[in-house]
């Protein structure tokens, strides 16, 4: 699905205001449609310990699972998650957040650099230099996320 974009300033608009011009309802659409009135939440809560943080999406860079547990790292921390990863996917949908394994989800506009390999994988380097791997299951989904 190719979506044209406009966007018009209008000096004394009270709000924003979203019209979408089509000639036949698709699931896409509605999904596209659902996501955009939904108010997502903008941040996401996160523990160490028994502390509670308020953790800015946009601050956070991979959110993964490991040993039965969901984690987000933001920064040099890492903060425990009450929500499993797949509510998490479903939640962060449609944002910069993509499924990249069985276990993990980034956040892509933390990313620095991906080096396509000749076998079929992708290594994501993040801007701060780490680095994680994309499935070869996920390789596609990425492509088509990235428009590749």
């Amino acid at each position: 699905m190719t979506l044209k974009v406009e966007i018009v300033i209008e000096p004394g608009a009270a709000e924003p205001k979203l019209v979408l011009h089509t000639d036949a309802m698709t699931p896409e659409l509605a999904k596209l449609v659902s996501r955009l009135s939904d108010n997502l939440p903008e941040v996401i809560i996160g523990y160490i310990e028994n502390e509670a943080f308020l953790l800015d999406r946009a601050d956070i860079q991979q959110i993964y699972a490991q040993e039965q547990r969901v984690f987000a790292k933001s920064g040099n921390r890492e903060y425990r998650l009450k929500s499993r990863l797949y509510e998490l996917e479903e939640q962060l949908a449609g944002t910069t957040f993509v499924r990249i394994s069985n276990s993990e989800i980034a956040n892509f506009s933390k990313v620095a650099s991906m080096d396509m390999g000749l076998s079929g994988t992708i290594t994501l380097r993040f801007k701060n230099g780490e680095t994680t791997y994309v499935s070869r299951r996920y390789v596609e989904k990425i492509k088509q996320y990235l428009g590749l």
